[in-house]
């Protein structure tokens, strides 16, 4: 392991260890995903789209100073993961994009490459009579941390015996935390370095496909059922609530809700089907899984309308705000594929085409401020019909609530008394946050 990517991996894991375990989002955990990518720029072969990739994997890795919102940041922090497995194995391929998304997450080699890293630092002599001790140490402390956290957490009276035993001023259960966060950052750290290892060259096998008839049978089939899909979608999207009353015995809002995770599930689906069958070089194949695109692109458009109508008649959620983030998203990489079907040199740029186009949207998705689109559409709704639900943009961050403050009285002290409650604990310098200095 190169020593500056080694570096990284001892701090990310310090770190993590110290300042990020039982804090708020913040500074340190900030710093963390900048150690994470800076050790997979250190190792990252020399490749055209660097650049963005580094710029685009900084912007969301201190998106946790910027943020409060934890679900937010949990989807920075796996983006920041995967900006960096993109730099270490450089995707050309579609199935390069998948093992460049695995990369950062296979741990036990990561923690061998490290913890061989670590060891090695030692003299010679020295290294030959302790290696195996501390090769030995690190393991016991990675076997006890993992089922000694299985086993505090299954037990109240082994958790109570363990805070007994060990006699120390920490609770057993935040130690062990501690430690498996700590370990974990530096085996990621050490999974990345490991995939940037170069791979073999050669052509790839076919893998098992289907011969052309078989797709052009199945595929066929799919495109009919598509269609007859999109004429249901078409002849409500034009008869409005009377159709869809008249046909389902529904409102159209209660119509609206029934169905919309299953259309994303439905474009999901489609990109495997067409990743699949891509791969024969057929040209019906090919046609049917361009109609197959278009058809899907009218169901997302189906799909979109809907949750405008369940927005418009009951205000914004999570779910909402991120189901209107996925609809554009699986669009545009539909869109891509249709693209990368009418353009060789567009073919060849698609995978990193997607995995740069994904990353932007997580990063504009972050920096649009979720939570607070919510409750300003949730203040907005109740200054038109008097509607609100107060338990749960309670549930809220701390992003929400410069917009929660121009709800009158009594509704603004009801809404905001637990989210200012929470804000009494200090942050200190690892949970630096702008969001939350801003709701103070």
């Amino acid at each position: 392991m190169p020593r500056i990517a080694h570096v990284c991996a001892l701090s990310a894991g310090l770190i993590a260890a110290l300042a990020v375990a039982h804090e708020r989002i913040g500074l340190a955990l900030a710093l963390v995903l900048l150690l994470l990518l800076a050790a997979s720029v250190v190792v990252a072969p020399r490749a055209r789209w660097r650049a963005g990739l580094i710029a685009l994997g900084a912007a969301l890795a201190v998106q946790p100073v910027l943020r409060d919102a934890g679900w937010v940041i949990w989807l920075d922090g796996l983006a920041v993961l995967a900006t960096a497995g993109a730099l270490v194995t450089a995707p050309a391929t579609w199935g390069d994009v998948a093992r460049s998304v695995t990369a950062p997450l296979r741990l036990l080699r990561g923690t061998a490459l490290a913890g061989r890293a670590t060891v090695a630092l030692m003299p010679e002599r020295a290294g030959r009579r302790w290696r195996p001790v501390l090769t030995g140490v690190a393991l016991a402390v990675i076997l006890l941390s993992g089922f000694g956290a299985l086993f505090v957490a299954a037990d109240a009276a082994f958790a109570d015996l363990a805070d007994e035993t060990l006699d120390l001023q920490l609770d057993t259960g935040e130690l062990i935390w501690r430690a498996v966060l700590g370990m974990t950052a530096a085996a990621v750290v050490g999974s990345l370095v490991a995939a940037a290892r170069p791979r073999p060259l050669g052509p790839k096998p076919l893998g098992r496909v289907p011969g052309v008839v078989e797709l052009r049978i199945a595929l066929s089939a799919l495109v009919a059922l598509f269609i007859a899909f999109v004429v249901v979608q078409l002849q409500v999207l034009f008869g409005g609530a009377g159709y869809v009353r008249r046909t389902t015995g529904l409102g159209l809002g209660e119509y609206a809700r029934q169905g919309f995770t299953a259309m994303l599930v439905v474009a999901a689906l489609t990109l495997a089907v067409v990743a699949f069958a891509a791969r024969r070089r057929d040209p019906v194949v090919r046609g049917l899984l361009a109609a197959l695109c278009l058809l899907c692109l009218v169901v997302l458009v189906s799909a979109q309308h809907r949750l405008g109508l369940v927005v418009d008649a009951y205000g914004l959620t999570r779910v909402r705000v991120a189901g209107e983030a996925a609809v554009p998203w699986l669009a545009g990489l539909l869109a891509l594929v249709l693209a990368a079907g009418a353009h060789p040199g567009i073919a060849r740029r698609g995978p990193r085409l997607a995995i740069t186009g994904t990353l932007a949207a997580i990063l504009a998705f972050s920096l649009s401020d979720p939570d607070r689109r919510i409750a300003e559409r949730a203040v907005d709704r109740h200054a038109r019909t008097g509607q609100i639900d107060l338990d749960y943009l309670e549930g809220l961050s701390a992003d929400a609530i410069p917009a929660l403050r121009r709800l009158p009285e009594p509704l603004r002290s009801e809404v905001l008394e637990p989210l200012v409650r929470d804000l009494e604990r200090p942050d200190g310098i690892a949970g630096l946050n702008l969001s939350r200095a801003r709701a103070r």
